[in-house]
């Protein structure tokens, strides 16, 4: 590791120091920690629970990324560096013992399936009162049988039927004598997960819980009514966009396409022949997904002088170029999206539209030409306000990063029962996130 990697930005930590007014070194009781190890930044994020129940972040620290591409690690060291750096700017001023982190997943590697399972408890008993216990059951049964080489990451019930009722969201106290669910199964590599949790348990910290990322986005950007009514929600993230779809308050599909804000700037960068920092550049101050002047500010015939690898040589682009290109990815990505929307069944836009949150939707003209080819409502979410929260994180950059936080909060049995997993021991993960094999869950987080 070279001492680049560990040096960290002074500047950076000083703002958000400043911007958390947390002074000196802070003593805190009940902290809750996350880490976003994203392809494009790392973000690590520190909270604790008021009295009032409020959440309150005093910690907050970002790296840019090194070692992931498209959600998977290439390069443990590198990534290993960015995490503990991260995590150092979060923790600067905090008098804390570091409890398990929580950390989001995505990537390629990651599929879903409906299943259903029926409750083998039930069986010939007349009129029996359902348990929780007859619940988990059943979840269990509609558990999908995983390849060599994959682990199951979430099971989430749908609905429940009883005696060929359906759509029961909650069955408990009810009698009957066969009961039978409907559940979304998660599954992803082993090799994937593992290099994710080996690149934070590398900083000497122990893993407590692992979420899917639009599972996570979810908490940060989508209303209880949203969630409940139904909406797609599309985040745009460095390196891949997830796609999930909720309905009556649960996760009902989900999806990995493999165009991110990566493949928007690698577009201008190989077409205009420039390098990527000065294409990032430009799509921050000038990008639009619109290929055609709109009623903005920006002139599509200026010109742009550039520099070629920091020679002499310039290079004449005009802010058209940048703006055709953005839009042919836009509109690339927007097709994907409908494309998986087929694919989950959608015969109508649901009543809650499409929202789109993540790094990429910060890029001017989403609503417009979404409505382009997707009817309905169209939305850009940031993460939803919360005490402490840094002002240059309130941004849909940041929805998957204040989302994980707020999922290990919400979620703390998944929280304790982690601990089966031994960080020390090396290749154990599959073994031990045995406690991910299904969420019980029947009421849907508060918004």
């Amino acid at each position: 590791m070279s001492m680049l990697d560990e040096k960290l930005d002074q500047d950076v930590i000083s703002r958000l120091s400043k911007e958390l007014d947390l002074g000196k070194v802070a003593s805190v009781g009940n902290a809750y920690v996350s880490v976003d190890v994203g392809t494009t930044k790392v973000c690590t994020l520190v909270a604790q629970i008021l009295a009032t129940g409020e959440v309150e972040i005093i910690g907050a620290g970002k790296s840019k990324s090194r070692g992931m591409k498209k959600g998977l690690v290439v390069d443990i060291e590198a990534m290993t560096a960015a995490v503990r750096e991260s995590i150092a700017e979060a923790t600067l001023n905090l008098d804390i013992e570091i409890p398990p982190v929580c950390i989001g997943v995505t990537g390629s590697h990651i599929v879903s399936v409906t299943t259903t399972g029926k409750s083998s408890v039930m069986d010939g008993k007349s009129e029996k009162v359902v348990s929780v216990k007859d619940m988990d059951a059943a979840v269990d049964n509609s558990r999908p049988k995983v390849e060599n080489g994959q682990e199951l990451l979430h099971v989430i019930p749908i609905s429940y039927s009883l005696d060929g009722t359906s759509g029961i969201r909650n069955p408990s106290g009810l009698k009957g004598n066969s009961l039978s669910v409907k559940t979304h199964s998660v599954v992803g590599e082993i090799t994937s997960l593992d290099n994710i949790v080996q690149s934070v348990e590398n900083t000497g910290l122990k893993m407590g819980g692992m979420v899917l990322e639009p599972l996570a986005s979810a908490e940060s950007v989508l209303s209880a009514e949203e969630r409940e009514i139904g909406t797609i929600l599309v985040d745009i993230g460095g390196g891949t966009s997830d796609l999930a779809f909720f309905k009556n308050g649960k996760m009902v599909y989900t999806a990995v396409i493999p165009v991110g804000g990566f493949n928007f700037t690698n577009d201008i960068a190989v077409t205009l022949g420039i390098p990527y920092e000065t294409a990032e550049e430009l799509k921050i101050n000038y990008g639009r997904t619109m290929a055609i002047p709109d009623d903005s500010d920006i002139d599509f015939n200026e010109q742009i002088e550039v520099s070629i690898n920091g020679l002499e040589e310039k290079k004449i682009i005009t802010k058209g170029d940048i703006c055709r290109l953005l839009n042919d990815r836009a509109s690339e990505l927007l097709r994907f999206v409908l494309l998986k929307i087929n694919e989950a069944g959608l015969d109508a836009m649901p009543a809650g539209g499409i929202v789109f949150t993540g790094g990429g939707a910060n890029l001017i003209g989403w609503e417009e030409l979404t409505h382009e080819y997707i009817p309905g409502n169209v939305r850009i979410a940031a993460p939803r306000d919360i005490l402490g929260l840094p002002e240059t994180l309130k941004s849909p950059t940041y929805s998957t990063s204040v989302g994980i936080l707020l999922w290990g909060i919400n979620h703390p049995v998944e929280q304790v029962n982690y601990g089966g997993h031994q960080p020390q021991k090396k290749k154990t993960f599959s073994k031990g996130r045995k406690w991910l094999s299904w969420l019980t869950q029947f009421i849907s987080p508060k918004f």
